[in-house]
């Protein structure tokens, strides 16, 4: 359990990380891009996170 949370946690990161990149780098499509996996990763780590909560 204890790395599943840290694991959850660099994921989160990562993709905050990309959101911050992307949004620098909107105008182009590889901006584009990494919005979206960036938006992609911060939603499953919520998501993850919320199940694991309360389930």
């Amino acid at each position: 359990m204890f790395f599943h949370n840290n694991t959850v946690l660099i994921v989160f990161v990562i993709g905050v990380i990309l959101l911050i990149i992307g949004f620098g780098l909107r105008d182009r499509n590889p901006g584009m891009v990494l919005l979206g996996i960036g938006l992609l990763a911060t939603l499953y780590a919520v998501v993850q996170k919320a199940i694991e909560l309360f389930s």
